[in-house]
């Protein structure tokens, strides 16, 4: 585990990935060298901040010899964040499955329907964890299940070759 307080940056200031993430958290690569010493998703950490919640996330590398941890904005929505504020980071390793917590409609659904979740585990580990934040983010469980539901019957008609504008679509239709 490692504690540290980190500034939220720009990521046009703070990274040569500018075009691709708004703000950032820059990780010292000294903070984190113990946990990057992890046989298996040495990158994937739990970051708690300020005390006040959790996310997942990964050590991203910046090029440079250190890391930084992309920050949304829900994430600084959830916790009042801003660019350029001080913020405390207690990061801890992530030893899941797949880089989150597994959402309950996931793992029912692997209960009752192996197939689907023969399917889903074809998929790269990036894309099995994009598939269950989908599915995680949608706040009635109802909307989680059907999510769930739409999801895998999409990989097994596909035989797991993911490919997102075709998902969309068959979750569009479906939900017509």
């Amino acid at each position: 585990m490692a504690s540290i307080t980190v500034t939220l940056t720009s990521a046009a200031e703070g990274t040569p990935y500018a075009g691709v993430y708004s703000t950032v958290f820059l990780i010292p690569r000294a903070a984190v060298a113990e946990l990057l010493e992890r046989p298996h998703n040495a990158s994937r950490v739990i970051c708690r901040i300020n005390n006040a919640g959790e996310i997942y996330s990964g050590l991203m590398p910046d090029g440079e010899g250190n890391f930084f941890i992309t920050v949304n904005k829900e994430v600084c929505n959830r916790f009042d964040l801003e660019v350029g504020d001080e913020v405390s980071l207690t990061l801890s390793p992530d030893d899941s499955d797949y880089g989150m917590p597994l959402p309950a409609e996931a793992a029912e659904l692997w209960d009752i329907d192996p197939e689907a979740r023969d399917a889903f585990h074809t998929l790269t580990p990036g894309n099995q964890r994009n598939l269950l934040y989908q599915i995680d983010k949608l706040k009635r469980p109802e909307s989680r299940a059907k999510k769930a539901v739409q999801i895998h019957e999409y990989l097994k008609a596909v035989n797991g070759k993911l490919d997102y504008r075709e998902l969309n679509a068959w979750i569009k239709a479906d939900n017509r």
